[in-house]
């Protein structure tokens, strides 16, 4: 298949990433929270905790097949990839990009929540202003002073005052809850592996599934793709990497922020090893980023 031109066989991965990661991990992670309620487990841990450490379990098993199996389709060799396993500054400097990741990637997310919060109180806004007459400020201070006095204009300011406040926490507390949305969907059951195993088992898990993405991700497409030059080999990876996101996510605003720490670290991965293929450091990268995210 190295004979297809590069269209065709980002065609080929295209529907391999669609097949792989929503239907198939769809049906293995309903297996594994089938097996969860059926299969003999200690009792200390709950049947959600049981299915999350099982998914888990599966996906970083599957996605060990997928990577042969990609190996076997384009006959990369991998190994020119693996340099520098024992190398500690690679693993520092692969730790530092996690950390520089998460910190955009969480300044992306909170700006992205507050415009859509902003352009929704706008639209409120507007709705109730056309419902309303218009007063000017003025005259609306003048009648309430001859009325009732100017007690009871300090007592609807103070009452302004505090629905400002309320409107603040009501903000936040949107906020929150929007923040709650992104610990669900595939996230979950890396939330509920580290809730019920070992730290070092809940990062060995993480990261056979992680650093399996990184070498299909980039450590495959990119290499396979390279004869289409850098900008649409890149864009390619960067494409599958951010959509794959977005499967078994319950909705657009759960999704948004695996969507957009998948482009930081899809963009940053992706130029990195076009120019420095290796991935050690990318795979520590992508656990650094997990480990911030989840805890």
């Amino acid at each position: 298949m190295n004979d297809l031109p590069w269209a065709l066989r980002a065609l080929v991965l295209t529907v391999f990433v669609v097949v792989y990661y929503k239907y198939a991990k769809a049906a293995l992670f309903a297996l594994c929270r089938r097996a969860a309620h059926s299969l003999p487990f200690g009792r200390r841990w709950d049947a959600s905790e049981r299915g999350g450490v099982l998914e888990l379990a599966a996906a970083g098993a599957s996605h060990v097949l997928v990577v042969a199996l990609l190996v076997l389709v384009t006959g990369i060799d991998l190994t020119r990839f693996v340099s520098g396993a024992a190398r500690l500054d690679l693993i520092a400097l692969g730790a530092a990009i996690g950390v520089g990741e998460v910190a955009l990637g969480s300044l992306l997310c909170r700006v992205l929540i507050e415009g859509v919060q902003a352009r929704g109180r706008r639209r409120t806004g507007s709705v109730r202003g056309a419902r309303t007459v218009p007063a000017t400020a003025g005259g609306a201070v003048d009648a309430a002073v001859r009325t009732t006095g100017w007690s009871a204009v300090r007592a609807t300011a103070r009452s302004s005052g505090r629905s400002t406040a309320g409107n603040a926490e009501d903000r936040g507390e949107r906020t929150r809850q929007w923040l709650g949305l992104s610990r669900g969907g595939w996230i979950r059951h890396h939330l509920k592996t580290m809730e019920a195993v070992s730290l070092p088992l809940a990062l060995a898990l993480t990261a056979v599934q992680v650093g399996s993405e990184e070498i299909v991700f980039r450590g495959l497409v990119l290499t396979w793709l390279r004869d289409a030059g850098p900008v649409l080999a890149i864009a390619t990876s960067c494409l599958l990497f951010t959509v794959m996101q977005v499967f078994l996510m319950s909705s657009w605003r759960a999704a948004m922020f695996p969507v957009v720490g998948a482009i930081v670290m899809g963009v940053t991965h992706s130029v990195l090893f076009w120019h420095y293929p290796v991935l050690l450091p990318l795979v520590v990268a992508h656990v650094t980023f997990f480990l911030f995210a989840v805890a």
